[in-house]
């Protein structure tokens, strides 16, 4: 009952470009919200150091192999060992924030389903594998939500580039 009151009032927002502009606004939304909260509940500090770790075990373990030194290759293998366990409990840290958000998640896609239903909201405008040029409600959020998850993640460093130069710096 509640949601038909409700979509009497926008169906506005189910054409074009009032639908494409809400569900992008919807994308944004949450791809904020679970951005900061995965930046408050993880310690961004150790990440970093822990990524620029793994890249360095990469390194090493690739120069190992060049030179073929059997002694360097098994020193190589145990810190890239090490460094895999930490990156596994980190993954870990941040799927469970992941999980916490997939409830809600599932229930705002059922209540944008449900308004929109399957209809034509965006037109994608040239021809690129694996999107439709007629863009669906789930199409266009999809497509909102990883191109602003992206963006975010990067606004709030949760992402970062690591130099060649962080990488090949010898451990002390």
């Amino acid at each position: 009952m509640l949601p038909a009151l409700v979509s009497q009032g926008l169906d506005f927002l189910k054409t074009p470009p009032f639908a494409t502009y809400a569900i992008l606004g919807i994308a944004v939304a949450l791809g904020l919200l679970t951005s900061f909260v995965n930046a408050r509940m993880t310690d961004l500090k150790a990440y970093r150091k822990m990524m620029l770790e793994s890249a360095k075990a990469q390194h090493q373990m690739m120069e190992a192999a060049k030179t073929g030194n059997q002694r360097a290759i098994d020193k190589a293998q145990k810190k890239q060992q090490e460094v895999m366990g930490q990156q596994s409990k980190m993954s870990m840290d941040r799927m469970k924030i992941s999980l916490f958000f997939m409830i809600p998640f599932l229930l705002i896609w059922q209540l944008l389903g449900s308004f929109f239903g399957n209809i034509i909201i965006a037109y994608f405008p040239f021809q690129f594998p694996f999107i439709p040029l007629d863009l669906s409600v789930a199409n266009w959020y999809l497509l909102c939500s990883f191109s602003a998850s992206i963006i975010i993640s990067r606004l709030l460093g949760l992402t970062f580039e690591i130099d060649p130069e962080e990488r090949n710096v010898k451990d002390e």
